[in-house]
Protein backbone atom coordinates (compact mmCIF):
# COMPACT_ATOMS: atom_id res chain seq x y z
CA UNK A 1 0.00 0.00 0.00
CA UNK A 2 1.30 3.47 -0.90
CA UNK A 3 0.77 6.35 1.49
CA UNK A 4 0.94 10.07 0.78
CA UNK A 5 -1.19 12.77 -0.75
CA UNK A 6 -3.20 11.65 -3.76
CA UNK A 7 -1.95 13.16 -6.99
CA UNK A 8 1.47 14.15 -5.64
CA UNK A 9 4.34 12.25 -7.31
CA UNK A 10 7.02 10.80 -5.02
CA UNK A 11 9.79 13.27 -4.29
CA UNK A 12 13.15 12.80 -5.96
CA UNK A 13 15.37 13.40 -2.94
CA UNK A 14 18.49 13.85 -5.08
CA UNK A 15 16.85 16.58 -7.18
CA UNK A 16 15.55 18.30 -4.05
CA UNK A 17 18.97 18.25 -2.39
CA UNK A 18 20.51 19.73 -5.54
CA UNK A 19 17.90 22.50 -5.53
CA UNK A 20 18.63 23.30 -1.89
CA UNK A 21 22.38 23.35 -2.47
CA UNK A 22 21.95 25.70 -5.44
CA UNK A 23 19.77 28.00 -3.33
CA UNK A 24 22.40 28.18 -0.59
CA UNK A 25 25.39 28.41 -2.96
CA UNK A 26 25.35 32.23 -3.31
CA UNK A 27 25.67 32.50 0.48
CA UNK A 28 28.57 30.05 0.53
CA UNK A 29 30.34 32.23 -2.04
CA UNK A 30 29.64 35.56 -0.35
CA UNK A 31 29.43 34.82 3.39
CA UNK A 32 31.76 31.84 3.62
CA UNK A 33 31.23 28.55 5.40
CA UNK A 34 32.25 29.56 8.90
CA UNK A 35 29.96 32.61 9.01
CA UNK A 36 27.04 30.86 7.32
CA UNK A 37 24.34 29.91 9.80
CA UNK A 38 21.82 27.12 9.35
CA UNK A 39 19.07 29.71 9.76
CA UNK A 40 20.46 31.74 6.85
CA UNK A 41 20.76 28.61 4.73
CA UNK A 42 17.20 27.54 5.54
CA UNK A 43 15.87 30.99 4.64
CA UNK A 44 17.73 30.93 1.30
CA UNK A 45 16.20 27.54 0.52
CA UNK A 46 12.71 28.64 1.66
CA UNK A 47 12.69 25.96 4.34
CA UNK A 48 12.34 25.83 8.09
CA UNK A 49 15.49 24.92 10.00
CA UNK A 50 13.93 21.52 10.70
CA UNK A 51 13.09 21.12 7.02
CA UNK A 52 16.70 21.83 6.07
CA UNK A 53 17.98 19.28 8.59
CA UNK A 54 15.64 16.73 7.01
CA UNK A 55 17.72 16.93 3.82
CA UNK A 56 21.11 17.81 5.31
CA UNK A 57 21.77 16.62 8.86
CA UNK A 58 24.85 18.88 9.20
CA UNK A 59 26.05 22.16 7.75
CA UNK A 60 29.20 20.43 6.54
CA UNK A 61 27.18 17.95 4.50
CA UNK A 62 25.23 20.83 2.96
CA UNK A 63 28.16 23.03 1.95
CA UNK A 64 30.18 20.13 0.53
CA UNK A 65 27.28 18.51 -1.28
CA UNK A 66 28.29 19.83 -4.70
CA UNK A 67 31.38 17.70 -4.96
CA UNK A 68 30.49 14.60 -2.98
CA UNK A 69 31.28 11.45 -4.96
CA UNK A 70 27.66 10.28 -4.88
CA UNK A 71 26.47 13.66 -6.18
CA UNK A 72 28.94 13.73 -9.07
CA UNK A 73 28.25 10.09 -9.90
CA UNK A 74 24.52 10.73 -10.10
CA UNK A 75 24.93 13.88 -12.21
CA UNK A 76 27.21 12.01 -14.62
CA UNK A 77 24.82 9.07 -14.76
CA UNK A 78 21.94 11.42 -15.57
CA UNK A 79 24.01 12.82 -18.43
CA UNK A 80 24.85 9.34 -19.72
CA UNK A 81 21.20 8.28 -19.53
CA UNK A 82 20.24 11.23 -21.73
CA UNK A 83 23.16 11.50 -24.15
CA UNK A 84 25.22 8.31 -23.83
CA UNK A 85 23.92 6.96 -27.13
CA UNK A 86 25.93 9.69 -28.90
CA UNK A 87 29.29 8.32 -27.68
CA UNK A 88 29.48 5.79 -30.52
CA UNK A 89 27.00 7.39 -32.92
CA UNK A 90 28.51 10.90 -33.09
CA UNK A 91 31.58 11.50 -30.86
CA UNK A 92 31.91 15.15 -31.88
CA UNK A 93 28.33 15.92 -30.91
CA UNK A 94 28.86 13.92 -27.72
CA UNK A 95 31.87 16.13 -26.93
CA UNK A 96 29.70 19.18 -27.53
CA UNK A 97 27.01 17.92 -25.13
CA UNK A 98 29.50 16.77 -22.52
CA UNK A 99 31.38 20.07 -22.62
CA UNK A 100 28.13 21.94 -21.99
CA UNK A 101 27.42 19.56 -19.11
CA UNK A 102 30.87 20.22 -17.59
CA UNK A 103 30.36 23.98 -17.86
CA UNK A 104 27.21 23.61 -15.75
CA UNK A 105 28.93 21.33 -13.26
CA UNK A 106 31.87 23.70 -12.75
CA UNK A 107 29.42 26.38 -11.59
CA UNK A 108 27.59 23.81 -9.45
CA UNK A 109 30.78 22.48 -7.82
CA UNK A 110 32.48 25.85 -7.22
CA UNK A 111 30.76 26.75 -3.90
CA UNK A 112 31.51 23.30 -2.45
CA UNK A 113 35.11 23.47 -3.64
CA UNK A 114 35.67 26.86 -2.02
CA UNK A 115 33.96 25.57 1.12
CA UNK A 116 36.35 22.61 1.14
CA UNK A 117 39.34 24.93 0.95
CA UNK A 118 37.97 26.94 3.86
CA UNK A 119 37.40 23.76 5.89
CA UNK A 120 40.84 22.29 5.31
CA UNK A 121 43.27 20.66 2.93
CA UNK A 122 42.11 17.05 3.29
CA UNK A 123 38.57 17.88 2.22
CA UNK A 124 39.92 19.75 -0.79
CA UNK A 125 42.15 16.82 -1.75
CA UNK A 126 39.09 14.57 -1.98
CA UNK A 127 37.94 16.58 -4.97
CA UNK A 128 41.36 16.46 -6.56
CA UNK A 129 41.60 12.70 -6.06
CA UNK A 130 38.10 11.70 -7.15
CA UNK A 131 35.98 14.49 -8.64
CA UNK A 132 38.44 15.64 -11.28
CA UNK A 133 39.21 12.09 -12.34
CA UNK A 134 35.51 11.37 -12.79
CA UNK A 135 35.03 14.47 -14.94
CA UNK A 136 38.11 14.08 -17.13
CA UNK A 137 37.83 10.32 -17.68
CA UNK A 138 34.88 10.81 -20.02
CA UNK A 139 36.80 13.46 -21.97
CA UNK A 140 39.66 11.02 -22.58
CA UNK A 141 37.21 8.37 -23.79
CA UNK A 142 35.75 10.91 -26.22
CA UNK A 143 39.26 11.79 -27.42
CA UNK A 144 39.92 8.14 -28.24
CA UNK A 145 36.65 7.97 -30.20
CA UNK A 146 37.42 11.12 -32.17
CA UNK A 147 41.06 10.21 -32.76
CA UNK A 148 41.58 6.42 -32.45
CA UNK A 149 45.30 6.76 -33.24
CA UNK A 150 45.95 9.06 -30.27
CA UNK A 151 48.89 7.82 -28.18
CA UNK A 152 48.79 6.93 -24.50
CA UNK A 153 51.25 9.76 -23.88
CA UNK A 154 48.97 12.28 -25.60
CA UNK A 155 45.98 11.00 -23.61
CA UNK A 156 47.97 11.61 -20.42
CA UNK A 157 48.84 15.15 -21.52
CA UNK A 158 45.22 15.79 -22.52
CA UNK A 159 43.91 14.60 -19.17
CA UNK A 160 46.39 16.68 -17.16
CA UNK A 161 45.68 19.78 -19.24
CA UNK A 162 41.94 19.36 -18.78
CA UNK A 163 42.34 18.88 -15.02
CA UNK A 164 44.32 22.11 -14.74
CA UNK A 165 41.78 24.05 -16.80
CA UNK A 166 38.72 22.66 -14.99
CA UNK A 167 40.23 23.11 -11.53
CA UNK A 168 41.29 26.65 -12.40
CA UNK A 169 37.79 27.44 -13.67
CA UNK A 170 36.20 25.98 -10.55
CA UNK A 171 38.31 28.31 -8.40
CA UNK A 172 37.85 31.38 -10.62
CA UNK A 173 34.57 33.18 -9.94
CA UNK A 174 35.16 35.50 -12.90
CA UNK A 175 35.62 32.98 -15.71
CA UNK A 176 32.76 32.83 -18.19
CA UNK A 177 31.30 29.61 -19.61
CA UNK A 178 32.34 30.76 -23.09
CA UNK A 179 35.97 31.18 -22.00
CA UNK A 180 36.07 27.76 -20.36
CA UNK A 181 34.41 26.15 -23.37
CA UNK A 182 37.00 27.71 -25.66
CA UNK A 183 39.86 26.42 -23.50
CA UNK A 184 38.44 22.88 -23.43
CA UNK A 185 37.97 22.80 -27.20
CA UNK A 186 41.44 24.25 -27.80
CA UNK A 187 42.99 21.46 -25.72
CA UNK A 188 41.04 18.89 -27.73
CA UNK A 189 42.16 20.49 -30.98
CA UNK A 190 45.79 20.14 -29.92
CA UNK A 191 45.67 16.51 -28.83
CA UNK A 192 43.14 14.98 -31.23
CA UNK A 193 44.42 16.60 -34.41
CA UNK A 194 41.28 18.58 -35.17
CA UNK A 195 42.25 21.86 -36.76
CA UNK A 196 39.73 24.23 -35.23
CA UNK A 197 37.07 24.56 -32.64
CA UNK A 198 34.46 24.78 -35.39
CA UNK A 199 35.09 21.12 -36.26
CA UNK A 200 33.50 20.06 -32.98
CA UNK A 201 30.11 21.42 -33.92
CA UNK A 202 30.32 20.74 -37.63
Amino acid sequence: MTFGKIGRPPEDRFVRRCEIFKSVSPLILTVGVRRLSIRQAARAASLSVGGLYHYFPTKRELVLYGFQQETLNRLCQNFIDEYGYLAALDPKQYLEKYSNFVLEQVAFVRPALLAAIELGVETFRKFLDSGLNLITARFTNIARSISPEISTESIGHLERSLKRVILGAALDKEITPAALRSEIFSIFAIYTGLHSVSEFSA
